[in-house]
């Protein structure tokens, strides 16, 4: 007996000892909460997202116009006002008795449409005087601040921000975020694009002075003495021209690639091209990039610190050097501590306000999952009258967050709107108000159940902001607001759980149980379609035949009326690998336009800066003007093809990820097409040419093809494929190197453009039936080479803004074609670009990258692990939509490449709206 009870209390002892000890817990696996529901909009109830996340507003929610991203609050706590940047109306919204369950709102100007004639431009900064009586706000690229009468709405006057009080000239800025000192004599708001704080005097409606910031200041405070501003910086690099290229339009010379990939010696110190010097953009460490500067206030303004937020570019995170910045967008003071939110890091810098030095940093991870993956892109900051709480805007996990100052730790989370932006306390300290950016969403753009108001249907316009206002929840509250963000955002499974049913898939999960047998992904990326008007006839899915316009037996005109064509297929290519392979019917783009999708693209989530900067763009807000001498006007671009260092997440895209971790890939078109550029020719082997200094993705610069043109609609898509074919088979076919195990490849003329009919192009549909052939030719071509048999080709589009569908403006066109798909198969569970990501990352046997793949559900369900390895033969195009032979005949160095006198730009949202009001009404019937 005392033998057995002496092994009893060594197995206790040992138990102990073991529970005492850190335990391996079991790997989670994250898929996104949707599950197989369609994006739909149910205020009041669980709105699911296009990403396939959920939005439950705590709180009251209120609509305003598209976009909020400003606010502010009147002294009394009685008024809001929202900054909102488009894409249509620019406008601002007051929202009176703000905390009333049915506040008074009134929109300025009023109308769907911008009137420029009343606000033709506004950016994020706003600010009400003492006394709640003029609201001004910040004229973005007027150079302007204009002030509004807050009872009647009417604009009463505007300070202009182009000449200082000594009458020196200032021009070509660009008005920001923006501060009220107490008294509301002095006004301090950021010039993005001179890289300067202005400081004016609101008695006089002069600037007074003009202090120097570092690159694309952002967000400005000051200090509650008001001593001190302080201006966040979201800019890397101050890009320059390269010589007198553009001014003198010496196209000769221009750039047929990028002159230097990112992070290499000739982009910091410069280069020569072609006995043409190539200046460098430096160190992206200086002060000047990614931090924090201190002005003080007291006498003659001066800069007294310039501090670095965040983690440092090349800096190792959990052994990956940093690609990105920090990205610190919104500053906000207390009396003993000055708060920066790191947009790029998913942290608030802590900067000590007597020693203006960083003491601590506060991470932002909601759950244990999700702690190594980034995505929670923190915004705007709000403190507590009694300086006790921070509040935070964690616009990629649509809540709040909130922080104890006197411990600097997070207590929780709130669920809010999609991409909340700023946000502010009432000043009893009772009330929290939020204003979301995307608000619900965009819902469907056509069908029969949509109403189309006076907005119409373009994405951009119906993509309204909310504010939602809310009584600031206890701890005990907190707790489970807590949970649901988490639950809204992420399912989180074991292991076991998510193998169910997929025990045999050949698409494992990550460190899963097998090898895939696929090793060679091709991803195609097409321009600007919706799932409806390309597959809405298919049975047996959810689409709407109605709206397929590019569907089977529809007949459509041209332009002018004076040709028509009846009973066309326009792209039976898609038709057909849409019926042999598989498709997805519950498919979103993430981007709303296409300036934020080829961010998405490479799996790069668009930071604070991207998305407050698209909206405007395409509203006309944020243009490039070629006679500006400011030092940020290169970064004022619209919509382009690439990503910039200013957008560059923490652990980089696509290109880095697979980098690092050794897998071979190539690249054909993708992200190397930079804005500003040349569009007044075509270029066959190049599409553009560049005349300033941006860097490519370093990974790409020696991995991208030199003979493969990249967005231009004047090069026919055949001419693409045709180049693809050739280097493909120098490359992999007839050597003795093998195909990448990662191929990117652009065929973008379904984005459309005008009608070319002695160039093969007599309607749009043509650009449409270019694009379906050649989608038709590179998938036989692959399907016929050796690789055919481990292959997986993926095609979407980079977003959805030039069509309409009944089921949401971002569902899309999402094909898997390999011998591993599903043959005939309609899925219908709830995918994003993330999940095609995630699904290319479980094939290679690699690590997430953000929070939007890791979160998303992979796309297994479209597989099988019973191939049929037929290959596809192509259908030929109907001549009477597009003449292949006229449009490439002859192929040689005389063919009349010069580009077109319009829609030759990336996007021409005018364009897009004038293309979905101008649908004629189409016959349809399903292809049997």
């Amino acid at each position: 007996m005392k033998k057995l009870f002496t092994a009893f209390a060594v197995l206790a002892f040992g138990l102990i000892l073991w529970s005492c000890q850190p335990q391996k817990k079991e790997a989670a696996v994250l898929t996104a909460p949707a599950g197989d529901r369609p994006t739909k909009i149910m205020k009041g109830g669980e709105t699911v997202l296009p990403n396939g996340r959920l939005i439950t507003p705590f709180g009251n929610t209120f609509t305003v116009a598209p976009h909020p991203f400003g606010l502010t609050l009147s002294h009394d706590g009685k008024v809001a006002v929202t900054a909102n940047s488009g894409t249509s109306p620019l406008s601002i919204s007051i929202l009176k008795k703000i905390t009333s369950k049915k506040p008074d709102i009134r929109q300025v100007p009023p109308g769907p449409s911008t009137d420029r004639g009343v606000l033709a431009s506004v950016f994020m900064g706003l600010a009400i005087s003492p006394d709640n009586q003029v609201v001004y706000v910040a004229g973005g690229q007027t150079n302007q601040i204009y002030l509004f009468d807050m009872n009647t709405g009417a604009r009463l006057d505007s300070i202009d921000c182009n000449v200082m009080a000594d009458g020196e000239k200032t021009p070509y800025g660009y008005i920001g975020d923006m501060v009220l000192s107490k008294d509301g004599k002095t006004l301090y708001a950021v010039d993005q694009m001179n890289f300067r704080l202005i400081i004016a005097d609101t008695q006089t409606k002069e600037v007074l002075y003009s202090v120097p910031t570092g690159r694309y200041p952002f967000g400005v405070t000051l200090s509650p003495d008001e001593s001190k501003a302080y201006v966040a910086n979201v800019g890397m690099f101050e890009y320059k021209k390269i010589d007198d290229i553009e001014s003198e339009h010496k196209i000769d010379k221009a750039l047929k690639f990028p002159a230097f990939a990112y992070g290499s010696k000739e982009m910091k110190e410069g280069t020569v091209i072609d006995s043409m010097k190539v200046p460098g953009l430096g160190d992206p460490n200086v002060p000047e990039s990614f931090s924090v500067w201190a002005v003080s206030l007291k006498g003659t303004p001066h800069v007294t610190a310039k501090i670095k937020t965040g983690t440092m570019v090349g800096a190792k995170v959990e052994g990956i050097p940093a690609v990105g910045g920090s990205s610190p967008n919104s500053v906000v003071a207390t009396d003993k501590y000055v708060f920066v939110s790191n947009g790029n890091n998913d942290n608030i810098s802590v900067i000590d306000a007597q020693k203006d030095t960083i003491v601590k940093e506060i991470y932002l991870k909601p759950a244990d999952p999700l702690k190594h993956f980034r995505g929670v892109i923190p915004f705007g900051l709000a403190v507590s009258p009694k300086q006790k709480r921070l509040y935070v805007a964690e616009s990629g996990i649509n809540a709040v967050g909130v922080i104890d100052i006197p411990t600097l730790k997070v207590l929780g989370h709130i669920p809010v709107g999609w991409f909340p932006s700023k946000l502010k306390v009432t000043p009893d300290g009772k009330k929290l108000i939020v204003a979301n950016a995307k608000g619900y969403g965009a819902g469907p753009n056509g069908g029969k159940d949509f109403k189309e108001g006076p907005e119409g249907t373009y994405i951009g316009n119906l993509m309204k902001g909310t504010v939602t206002v809310m009584n600031i929840p206890d701890d005990r509250e907190l707790a489970a607001l807590t949970q649901k963000v988490i639950s809204n955002n992420f399912k989180i499974q074991t292991v076991k759980e998510a193998m169910k049913g997929r025990e045999n898939n050949p698409i494992p999960l990550y460190g899963g149980q097998k090898e895939a047998p696929i090793k060679h992904i091709v991803f195609i990326s097409k321009e600007n379609r919706t799932y409806d008007e390309i597959l809405g006839q298919l049975k047996k899915a959810n689409g709407d035949p109605t709206l397929a316009r590019y569907g089977s037996d529809v007949s459509f005109t041209n332009h002018e009326g004076t040709m028509k064509v009846e009973h066309a297929t326009v792209m039976p290519n898609h038709l057909k690998l849409a019926r042999q392979f598989g498709i997805g019917d519950n498919f979103y783009v993430d981007s709303d336009v296409s300036a934020d999708g080829h961010r998405w693209l490479v799996n790069t989530y668009p930071n604070e800066w991207v998305e407050t900067c698209t909206p405007a763009s395409y509203g006309g807000n944020r243009r490039y003007n070629p006679e500006s001498t400011a030092p940020g006007a290169l970064a004022m671009n619209g919509a382009a093809g690439a990503i910039y260092p200013e957008d560059y997440n923490e652990a980089g895209s696509l290109w880095d990820h697979l980098e690092r971790n050794k897998i071979d890939f190539y690249n054909f078109g993708f992200s190397v097409m930079f804005e500003p550029a040349f569009y007044d020719k075509s270029y066959k082997y190049t599409g553009i040419k560049q005349f300033a200094n941006f860097p490519v993705p370093q990974p790409i610069f020696t991995r991208s093809s030199k003979m493969y043109p990249t967005f231009n609609m004047n090069i026919p898509d055949q001419f693409r494929i045709s180049q693809f074919i050739k280097e493909f088979n120098q490359k992999w076919i007839n050597s003795n190197d093998t195909m990448p195990s990662v191929m990117t490849v652009i065929i973008p003329n379904d984005h459309g453009a005008g009608e070319r009919p002695d160039e093969g192009y007599p309607f749009r549909e043509s650009y449409m039936a270019d694009n379906d052939l050649a989608v038709g030719r590179i998938v036989e071509f692959l399907s016929h080479t050796p690789y055919w048999k481990n292959m997986a080709i993926v095609i979407t589009e980079d977003d959805a803004q030039n069509g309409v569908d009944h089921v949401d403006a971002h569902r899309s066109v999402l094909m898997v074609i390999s011998p591993y798909a599903k043959h005939h198969y309609v899925g219908h569970v709830h995918y994003s670009f993330g999940s095609i990501f995630k699904t290319f990352w479980n094939v290679l046997g690699l690590p997430y990258l953000n929070q939007y793949d890791a979160g998303a559900t992979d796309l297994a369900d479209m597989f099988t692990d019973k191939p049929d390895f037929t290959p596809y033969e192509a259908v030929p195009v109907d001549q009477r939509i597009f003449d292949p032979k006229k449009a490439l005949d002859p192929l040689d160095e005389n063919f009349d490449w010069a580009a077109l006198n319009k829609g030759t730009k990336l996007d021409d949202p005018d364009d897009m709206v004038k293309d979905q009001k101008e649908q004629p009404e189409y016959r349809t019937e399903d292809q049997k």
